[in-house]
């Protein structure tokens, strides 16, 4: 082999490994970059799953809330009820005494 041809293959070969030094700073890059990607994400993650825990307590405090309105509504029912009730009890005492007085009127 000449010397030339020996020159030829050595910088076949330093061409062959200053692509594949390249393509490994390449993909390092591309590697630091996924890794950067992920921790934004993972930190999005992260938000989105405190919000939705805020959330989840939020809707489980408007559930009891609810609850305790709905008491409130059955009490405020109840109280009606007897309220209307004891108005039909005081009606029908006034109608009977009216009836008592127009029969002693009479």
């Amino acid at each position: 082999m000449t010397f030339e041809e020996m020159q030829a293959v050595i910088a076949g070969m330093l061409e062959v490994q200053r692509n594949l030094q390249e393509s490994q700073l390449r993909d390092r890059q591309d590697i630091l970059l996924l890794i950067e990607q992920t921790k934004q994400l993972s930190s999005v993650q992260r938000s989105i799953q405190e919000d939705q825990i805020r959330d989840r307590q939020d809707i489980e405090l408007l559930i009891e809330r609810g609850k305790q309105q709905e008491k409130i509504v059955d009490r405020l029912i109840g109280y009606s009820l007897a309220y209307e009730s004891d108005k039909l009890d005081l009606e029908q005492r006034m109608t009977e005494l009216e009836r008592k007085r127009a029969e002693r009127d009479r």
